[in-house]
């Protein structure tokens, strides 16, 4: 799952709905040290609205939440920054903004009845049964929340929803039908499955270092910066707040030269000194930058990034375990790929009969994994013979024929509300680059 979202996490922002609740239970994402933008408080201008920090905050709150419901406790912090999510909650809170400057333009408000409508209707505010206000703003406050805040946030949902609305288009009966046909349509397919356990790959010294030095770029050392630091040791009795005030006094007479930083370090990519977020922005930075104070093990650090650190090529004798791993992997690949070729010339497989989308076949030599891979493939491609690659595996498939599905009024209900969504998913996305360019968006997010 994590893979998957990993290769595809630019859809995720793509679907936008009312945001009612994601965020009770989840607990409250911590979100930084700082604010960005032109103010303390906006993060972009939509047209012509402000989007406020807070906007962001529980945007990202809600995906991060969502993500942990589907991924449960595989899901943390780390994963957060690998998948970018402040950046995925950003774009979406951009795409929210130009629906919303959208909406205003064809005069869609949300009404008090609706907001309250919608507060009735949620679990995560009932008591004994019912709606409770106490409980609906015991649990506002246990995250962080005002009611002015969250109503706020419902009814841009509410106006939203009803932009969506506008695009949804039921379909006919005669479309159901044929599309049914289509999607449960199945093939008679024959395939081989060949794989490297049986491949020995002969080399030489001198074949060993050719390989190297045809891939130098691929063996280097880290890239790193050298930086200058100090460290701001928490004082007992003072809150945090209290301290990211002294860090910060120190860090503007650092910047003015009244005072020198304490150490010096080199740090690399896979340096532990700073997370993944800080150590970013201390690589990205002009040399001769000093930073913000970034707050670490309960206490807050002033860095000075001072000399960038390139990548080197390493010496063959440095690598020469790793070039001999990589070296039988790609002669490994390469052979690999001329039996599938030459079985494709002259195809014999082994018929699994007729197949359709839907289906999960066992298929010997194949994980669960690389045969749901090998499916998708199949039915994406427009060739009768080919080939599906996993590494150390290779699928070879023919297409021997082709049948059209029948249609199932059991299943029109599931195949007609997934088509409606796929065609209202397409006509959003257009509408959403076609107000990028009809509202001016000012980011003040860098380079997001």
């Amino acid at each position: 799952m994590i893979e998957w979202m990993q290769r595809h996490k630019k859809w995720l922002i793509v679907t936008i709905w009312i945001s009612t609740i994601a965020f009770v239970g989840a607990g409250f994402v911590g979100w930084g040290s700082y604010d960005y933008g032109k103010s303390n408080s906006t993060v972009a201008i939509v047209g012509k609205k402000e989007v406020p920090l807070k906007d962001l905050q529980n945007e990202y709150n809600t995906l991060y939440s969502q993500y942990q419901e589907m991924l449960g406790g595989q899901f943390n912090q780390e994963l957060a920054e690998q998948f970018k999510l402040e950046e995925l909650a950003f774009q979406r809170l951009i795409q929210k903004y130009l629906l919303l400057n959208y909406a205003d333009d064809l005069g869609l408000l949300a009404t008090d009845e609706e907001v309250a409508a919608e507060l009735v209707k949620n679990k995560a505010f009932f008591k004994d049964g019912k709606f409770n206000k106490d409980t609906y703003l015991n649990v506002l406050k246990q995250n962080r929340r005002s009611a002015t805040q969250f109503e706020d946030q419902l009814k841009q949902g509410i106006v939203i929803n009803k932009v969506e609305n506008l695009f949804s288009t039921p379909l006919q009966k005669n479309e159901l039908e044929n599309i049914s046909n289509l999607v449960f349509s199945e093939d008679e397919v024959s395939i081989k499955v060949i794989n490297d356990d049986n491949i020995k790959i002969k080399y030489t010294q001198k074949d060993l270092e050719e390989y190297w030095s045809q891939n130098k770029d691929n063996y280097k050392s880290e890239s790193g910066f050298g930086i200058a630091y100090t460290k701001i040791d928490n004082i007992e009795g003072k809150t945090k707040k209290e301290m990211k005030k002294i860090a910060l006094k120190q860090y503007l007479n650092l910047k003015k030269g009244k005072e020198k930083f304490q150490s010096k370090k080199t740090i690399y990519t896979s340096s532990k000194f700073l997370n993944a977020e800080d150590l970013k922005a201390v690589t990205s930075s002009d040399e001769g930058t000093i930073l913000k104070p970034i707050y670490k093990d309960n206490n807050y650090y002033i860095i000075k990034a001072e000399k960038k650190i390139l990548p080197q090529v390493l010496e063959y004798a440095d690598v020469k375990k790793q070039v001999l791993s990589d070296y039988k992997v790609t002669k490994k690949t390469e052979l690999l790929e001329k039996s599938a070729d030459k079985i494709i010339a002259n195809f014999k497989g082994k018929n699994l009969g007729y197949i359709g989308k839907s289906d999960k076949p066992m298929i010997e030599g194949l994980s669960d994994i690389q045969r749901d891979e090998f499916l998708k493939q199949l039915f994406s491609s427009n060739k009768t013979i080919n080939k599906v690659n996993f590494g150390s595996t290779i699928v070879v498939y023919k297409i021997l024929n082709s049948k059209f599905g029948t249609f199932d009024p059991s299943k029109a209900q599931a195949i007609s509300h997934t088509i409606e969504n796929l065609k209202e998913s397409s006509l959003l996305g257009s509408l959403l680059a076609k107000l990028a360019t009809k509202y001016e968006i000012k980011s003040f997010m860098g380079n997001k």
